[in-house]
């Protein structure tokens, strides 16, 4: 067998498996929160703005069962200059980004494993839309998958902080960033995610306290009024 009839093969293989696992959004309401892969992504970029800025570094960590089972992590060549005050404040020079992946290369092969779980961020609606404007600069299909927000869930589970930042919940749950200049770094994709991942898992642990058990509860619970939210744990 040819070196080109192998990676045919190979390429066969993996679309088979990830068809195997591919979940049923018809599905996904009834399911239990434990079944349900979440894909707790983050993404540095060299702006706010989705349709004027792009990314640079992108994490996406696969959590099933309170339980990280995969790690997806890569800088990406955003194919313009990193702002100076972007570079002092993630510490992602234009010389790192260099020599990195365009999206062009990342983001198709990112997307097939991302269209087979629940999309969660802190602050899910900015990561989402850089993530769907990529989609829609490459040409590749929209992820139809669901958003799941941190912050919103927090808000409805974690009632004394005034501030429900991703630094803020870190210390609430006791976790930690790395300290030493790298990608565990906060203000890094790989460090804010795995933040992010862990936070996910404990906002789901205190959502079983309340009898919120299916994805579709946890929907519910993410869009309900804080008030109302707050006299489940009466109940």
């Amino acid at each position: 067998m040819s070196q080109q009839d192998k990676i045919i093969e190979l390429k066969k293989l993996i679309e088979m498996k990830l068809s195997q696992e591919r979940l049923d959004q018809d599905r996904l309401p009834e399911l239990a929160i434990e079944e349900i892969p979440f894909w707790v992504v983050d993404v540095e970029t060299t702006g706010a703005y989705a349709s004027q800025h792009r990314i640079i570094e992108i994490a996406a960590l696969k959590v099933c069962g309170g339980e990280l089972q995969r790690e997806i992590h890569t800088l990406v060549n955003p194919g313009c200059e990193i702002p100076f005050w972007i570079q002092r404040l993630t510490g992602i020079s234009n010389q790192m980004v260099s020599a990195a992946p365009f999206s062009e290369e990342v983001f198709p092969w990112l997307f097939s494993h991302l269209k087979n779980g629940v999309f969660v961020a802190h602050s899910a609606s900015f990561d989402r839309a850089f993530v769907d404007w990529e989609a829609k600069r490459l040409g590749l299909k929209p992820l139809l998958i669901p958003n799941l927000c941190t912050v919103r869930l927090s808000r409805r589970l974690v009632f004394d902080l005034r501030s429900h930042s991703l630094d803020q919940l870190a210390w609430y749950f006791g976790l930690e960033f790395g300290w030493e200049a790298g990608p565990m770094n906060r203000h890094r994709a790989l460090g804010d995610a795995l933040v992010c991942a862990r936070i996910l898992v404990s906002l789901l642990e205190l959502c079983k306290k309340i009898g919120v058990r299916t994805f579709g509860e946890l929907k519910q619970l993410e869009s309900m009024p804080v008030k109302k939210a707050r006299r489940l744990w009466r109940a």
